[in-house]
């Protein structure tokens, strides 16, 4: 995977103002090799992290469509965030599931599967994801705090506050 930090000109960015440069990094390095995956996934998780959500999906979508000879769940997961981003619950439930069936183990495709859901108001499907995802971590602090609003907004006030707690344990506060 393609490391920006490694790359001298980089280097001495902080995070918060890599980001931009990164990608016209990657984008000229793109110009010289255009299916690179890893310069493609890269590019598409700056883009993801600017919310440039149409961007990150095409590049997301370019890798899909060269057909490598390995699936990669971290890609439909990425692209169904970016979906998500744009509205396109559809399709972002779609890459969700692509992800899972790639990997039965993925957590974060079943806590972003279900912020979707909780999204649509889908609140019990949002919880069983929510809590698949923690008992594939159970430190997935995350995903604690995903349920608990989704027990809130059920009026499961108690289960939504015991959540609360184990993400205050979880992260130290």
């Amino acid at each position: 995977m393609y490391n920006w930090k490694n790359n001298p000109d980089l280097s001495s960015k902080t995070d918060g103002d890599y980001t931009s440069e990164v990608i016209d990094f990657l984008t000229s390095e793109l110009s010289k090799n255009p299916n690179n995956y890893e310069l493609l996934f890269s590019r598409g998780n700056g883009y993801l992290d600017l919310g440039k959500h149409q961007d990150a999906i095409i590049d997301y979508s370019k890798i899909i469509s060269l057909n490598f000879e390995f699936d990669i769940p971290s890609v439909y997961n990425n692209r169904g965030i970016s979906y998500r981003g744009t509205g396109q619950f559809d399709l972002a439930i779609n890459d969700f599931n692509k992800a899972i069936k790639l990997d039965a183990n993925y957590r974060d495709a079943f806590n972003n599967r279900g912020m979707v859901l909780a999204d649509l108001g889908k609140y019990k499907e949002a919880i069983a994801d929510y809590t698949t995802s923690i008992k594939l971590d159970p430190n997935y602090w995350y995903a604690y705090n995903n349920r608990a609003m989704s027990y809130w907004e059920m009026g499961f006030i108690e289960k939504a506050k015991k959540d609360y707690e184990t993400v205050k344990d979880l992260v130290g506060h």
